[in-house]
């Protein structure tokens, strides 16, 4: 709500005025984000996660997550049908369906963006419901300078009912009101799945922790590349529980469209989805219960589990929803190798595929060009070449094979007596 609306309600009210209840205006951007390009081929990281492989046994379906960011686009066509209204805190009045950045409608994508026909991408969880929090307009480096919105949007989020919370903003400061809020969701049985914040510098051997990601009872997510490898800008800390893939990953831009994502805010939404599958598939399952099922089924990476880097390892929602654990298993069995992960020569490595790559397509482009030049000569000799006298049937009976056709010269004709 504006200033000169809140002074022209103010008035009225002072006056002793009547005036009949209408709804909410939506809020308005002044600088609103483009829409980005449609990408119809499938994500490097939605073959990783593999979440496809549990969508006959469940798609997040009964499940809501809320989204506490910049608020959510629902004209997105993906996102058409999968976004209630929520509330709007910058605004302070129904909606948080207008985002001005479009951070929040990016994270929405990667958690329940719906099937679409000729587009790869889809959200983890395609049969949740989105609960638009808007906590804030605009974002620096992903920090709220203010951590008391977001402590009433985590609170709001829990009282309307939020299965899983959704957080990938990262508060500047610890507060009690924060840490309050995040007791709360806990107490409502809603997980709060958050950012573990960006790495503040190279040079540090720890990180210290991001809120609410370093409060007891939440989630704390990392992020890495598709080679398994840490980002750069995810931190080292204790407050990593769990990893998912960060880097570039594609998800919805605002009103139409896709648009890549980075960091640990992109690999957040990413483990939100995959505990909205085990909440749909186990509804009986608690906010402990379901953390434990997501840290057990983690894959192991490098360092083993609850390292620094990479917590209990890389989430697999297809492991998560569909395993059977005992209450004694600390994890599960291991779905895929540990292998030690030098992170340089991952790079190294990369870089290299991508030249010779590039290499081999100059090569076949080369051979092709080539192919074609010599198609052209031999066309041009072809239509060079005279052309051959026709042949006479009146000199080779109509029933000759080929051999005597082309190979047997004709007989001259007999003289006339």
């Amino acid at each position: 709500m504006s200033r000169v609306r809140r002074l022209l309600l103010t008035c009225v009210v002072a006056a002793g005025i009547a005036v009949p209840a209408a709804p909410a205006a939506a809020a308005e951007c002044l600088t609103a984000p483009g829409p980005g390009q449609v990408v119809a081929q499938t994500p490097v990281e939605q073959l990783v996660l593999a979440a496809r492989r549990v969508w006959p046994t469940t798609t997040g379906q009964a499940v809501t997550v809320a989204v506490v960011d910049t608020g959510v686009d629902s004209r997105h066509p993906q996102l058409r049908g999968a976004v209630r209204q929520g509330w709007d805190f910058v605004e302070n009045e129904p909606g948080g369906t207008v985002d001005c950045s479009g951070h929040g409608t990016a994270v929405a994508g990667l958690v329940g963006a719906r099937v679409a026909d000729r587009v790869g991408f889809a959200g983890i969880a395609p049969g949740v419901t989105i609960l638009p929090v808007r906590v804030t307009e605009r974002l620096s480096a992903g920090e709220l300078t203010d951590p008391a919105p977001l402590a009433a949007g985590i609170r709001w989020a829990a009282d309307q009912g939020a299965d899983v919370i959704a957080v990938s903003l990262v508060a500047a400061r610890a507060t009690e009101a924060l840490r309050a809020a995040v007791a709360h969701a806990v107490s409502r049985d809603a997980l709060v799945v958050a950012a573990a914040g960006t790495r503040a510098s190279a040079q540090t051997a720890s990180d210290p922790p991001s809120y609410p990601a370093g409060y007891p009872g939440v989630l704390g997510i990392g992020a890495v590349d598709p080679d398994g490898a840490r980002l750069a800008s995810s931190p080292l800390n204790s407050t990593v529980d769990i990893v998912a893939p960060g880097a570039g990953v594609l998800t919805t831009a605002p009103a139409r469209g896709h648009t890549p994502f980075s960091g640990t805010g992109a690999a957040t939404p990413l483990v939100a989805a995959t505990a909205a599958l085990v909440r749909s598939a186990h509804p009986r399952l608690g906010v402990a219960e379901v953390t434990h099922r997501l840290l057990a089924t983690a894959n192991p990476v490098a360092g083993g589990a609850g390292s620094a880097a990479y917590g209990a390892g890389m989430a697999d929602p297809a492991r998560a929803v569909t395993e059977v654990l005992s209450d004694s298993d600390a994890r599960g069995p291991a779905g895929m190798p540990v292998r030690e992960v030098d992170e340089r020569a991952l790079r190294r490595e990369a870089q290299w595929r991508s030249l010779t790559a590039s290499a081999l397509a100059i090569a076949a482009a080369i051979v092709l060009i080539l192919l074609g030049c010599a198609a052209l000569v031999g066309l041009h000799r072809r239509l060079r070449r005279p052309p051959r006298p026709a042949l006479s049937t009146a000199d080779h009976p109509a029933d000759a094979d080929l051999a005597e056709l082309f190979f047997t010269p004709p007989t001259p004709p007999r003289p006339s007596p």
